[in-house]
């Protein structure tokens, strides 16, 4: 089985110092793991949807093809130095990641990529469009990562 997973809103969840919702792209480097989040230059945090961790290294453990593909690229920064991949590396997800890993810009269309995968795929987006607009393929099986307070939960029922 295939895992594709979106970023924001889906692995994790990112605010500014006033506790508003920003983009990880908005995070500015460097970056300070503590307490189990994230803080960067501007005391913006990053949090981890609650059990993401665990339950990548669960299907990593078992295997599976694990991918991400989001639209959170800064534009016209190289890939290496994304605030989206630099946060991967720093929470240490990075390695389980052994599929696509796809970091586009925001008018990037996702079907683009899942249309040519021809395996069964699980897809995790907090994207309603993007879910309607990757519905159509049957292998695939779209989910409303908004809809998840809890990954471990999420299994467990799954």
């Amino acid at each position: 089985m295939i895992y594709i997973f979106d970023l924001d809103l889906t692995v994790w969840e990112c605010f500014n110092k006033n506790n508003d919702p920003i983009w990880a792209k908005q995070m500015v480097p460097p970056f300070k793991l503590s307490d189990g989040y994230i803080t960067d230059d501007v005391n913006s945090k990053c949090l981890l949807r609650k059990s993401i961790d665990q339950q990548l290294l669960k299907l990593h453990q078992e295997n599976h093809k694990i991918g991400f593909l989001s639209v959170g690229s800064y534009s016209g920064l190289p890939y290496e130095i994304q605030p989206s991949i630099l946060l991967l590396k720093k929470f240490d997800l990075y390695p389980y990641f052994n599929y696509i890993k796809r970091l586009e810009y925001k008018t990037f269309d996702k079907a683009s990529v899942i249309k040519d995968i021809k395996e069964p795929l699980i897809f995790y987006d907090d994207n309603i469009n993007v879910l309607k607009s990757i519905q159509k393929f049957n292998n695939v099986t779209a989910v409303d990562s908004t809809k998840i307070s809890n990954w471990d939960d999420y299994e467990k029922s799954d």
